[in-house]
């Protein structure tokens, strides 16, 4: 009786004339789901005693980048807009301490938005006793900015414009400024300055692509999120070769059973700070729920059909 069931839903739902239909629809389905779940690694680092620097750590995936860096032992500095004795970073902080037993992890107030803010940071870090940074993750330019047309309410098109704009300066400002604690740096220690960028750089890079890089025209808001990450990519690698063209600059050798991992051929690495793009892929949170306008908890406000949908 059940088998006949079984078959008399399959038949219905499942007609065979379209097997070869349905078969496809969810092998691209699948396909879609492992490309925006990004790239994955099995390499696994020690981290303890490394010092780690952190920017939108309290995003989405920022919460996810402090949580996999606490669990290998680093130390922690987390940088956030409010105060850190607001609510929200006090709870995740002590969480992630008491979660993976670190007590390396600490939160210090930047407004990215305010380039008084990020100087004021950065002359504290580089007065103080302890100077060491072994990597610099800039996460804030990873979530979506603007949402489509239709489901757009009080944020305009030049307001997501002035906030790329801004988020870009912020990385520019925050590098330059630190740069001289990582130059200084014995060149044995591997250090990693990692922008991590949206999904949508492919939706810039096609024959309107040119150097000098302009803003482009068009008012499709994958093709301004597109040009905001390649433009962080191309700082980068602009970053990258001026460290391998310095004077001092050497090649980071990697001993048999090290920890350390090389990331750049060795023919071409000269430095031993390594400035990468990476994308982590199409996130929920951070690239869908912004693009459909579907944070209810946004002081922007949001669209109900965003939320449906």
């Amino acid at each position: 009786m059940v088998l006949k069931i079984a078959s008399a839903a399959y038949n219905a739902f499942f007609p065979t004339q379209y097997v070869v239909h349905i078969i496809i629809g969810l092998v691209t389905v699948l396909v879609l789901r492992a490309f925006s779940q990004g790239r994955r690694t099995n390499r696994e680092r020690d981290l303890h005693a490394r010092k780690i620097l952190v920017t939108g750590g309290f995003t989405p995936t920022g919460l996810t980048i402090l949580q996999s860096l606490a669990q290998r032992g680093a130390h922690i500095i987390a940088l956030s807009p409010h105060p850190i004795d607001f609510p929200e970073i006090t709870i995740i902080i002590s969480l992630l301490r008491a979660n993976f037993s670190n007590e390396e992890i600490y939160a210090e107030q930047c407004d990215l938005a305010s380039p008084s803010s990020i100087r004021s940071f950065c002359t504290r870090f580089l007065t103080g006793a302890d100077q060491r940074i072994d990597a610099i993750i800039f996460a804030h330019e990873y979530q979506h900015v603007g949402s489509v047309a239709p489901l757009r309410r009080t944020q305009t098109l030049e307001d997501a414009t002035s906030r790329r704009e801004s988020e870009s300066l912020a990385t520019f400002l925050m590098t330059t400024l630190l740069l001289p604690a990582l130059l200084v740096a014995p060149v044995e220690r591997d250090i990693r300055v990692i922008n991590v960028v949206n999904p949508f750089y492919a939706a810039a890079a096609g024959p309107s692509f040119s150097i000098p890089f302009q803003a482009p025209k068009s008012q499709s808001i994958f093709l301004h999120e597109g040009a905001h990450s390649l433009r962080t990519t191309i700082f980068t690698r602009h970053l990258q070769r001026i460290l391998d063209a310095l004077p001092t600059a050497q090649v980071l050798k990697t001993d048999e059973g090290s920890s350390a991992i090389s990331v750049v051929n060795p023919k071409s690495q000269k430095s031993n700070i390594i400035a990468v793009s990476v994308s982590p892929g199409i996130s929920r949170l951070d690239t869908i729920g912004p693009l459909l306008n579907a944070d209810w908890t946004s002081s922007s406000g949001y669209a109900t059909a965003g939320v449906v949908l």
